[in-house]
This record gives structure tokens, sequence and C-alpha cells, in this order.
């Protein structure tokens, strides 16, 4: 029964393609690390802008809410 099961053994052709995309990645990775970082000041800036329009929202919301609610 054994004798009837096929042999398995490694397709060199997809080891090649697998080593190959794994280089690759590899390759983007430390492209990827050599560039500068994000935190640009247009990145900070737009962040904070942001932050700032959140902070309004809420502290608008509150203030509608305490209003309902009878608190001021």
């Amino acid at each position: 029964m054994i004798e009837m099961l096929q042999l398995l053994t490694p397709d060199p052709h997809r080891t090649r393609r697998t080593s190959a995309l794994c280089h690759e990645r590899l390759a983007r990775q430390r492209k990827y690390a050599a560039t500068p970082s994000r935190f640009t000041q247009t990145y900070l800036v737009e962040r904070a802008l942001v932050c700032g329009f959140c902070l309004v929202y809420m502290s608008c919301v509150a203030l509608v809410a305490f209003e309902v609610l009878g608190g001021f």
C-alpha cells in the first residue's frame, strides 16, 4: 500500500518564485525604512487641525447636552 503513494518532493520552480517574492518584499521594506519619517510638518499641522475641530465639536455636544438637561 505504501508503494502506491506518490513521493513528494519540493518544486524547484515554486521555491525560486517564493524566494524571489521574499527578496522583493525585503527590498521594499528596506526602501520604506530608508525614507524620511512620515511625521512631516504638514502632517502634524493637519493632525492638529483635525484634533482642534474634534475638540470644538465635542465641546458643542457637551454644551447642548447640559442645556437639554437643564445644567445651564
